[in-house]
């Protein structure tokens, strides 16, 4: 990321209490190591998502949730700033395959 996209990121962010989709707050990118001493890439955004409202004996849920989704790869981003609004598509595994803006 460059130091004019983290200049950016820092400005300050509104969220749509009404919308109803995911907000992309960022991402992280890097190794790790696995037992055998293999290392792996992983790629994470993450999102703010909407929780449903809900309210029972043992429960009660309203706003949003931030969540790490994990990726298939940094492309997923690639051009995204945070409190973008995006649709997110995921493949069998739960993972994000590709982001678009939501407009």
């Amino acid at each position: 990321m460059s130091n004019e996209e983290k200049s950016e990121a820092k400005k300050e962010m509104k969220i749509d209490p009404a919308y109803q989709g995911y907000v992309f707050l960022g991402w992280a990118s890097g190794l790790f190591e696995l037992k055998s001493g293999e290392k792996r890439p992983y790629y994470n955004m993450y999102v703010f998502s909407p929780v449903s409202d809900y309210v029972s004996d043992d429960y009660e849920a309203s706003g949003f949730k931030a969540e790490k989704k994990k990726c298939i790869s940094p492309n997923v981003w690639a051009g995204m700033n945070p409190g973008d609004k995006v649709r997110l598509f995921f493949d069998d595994k739960g993972r994000v395959v590709e982001a678009a803006l939501d407009t």
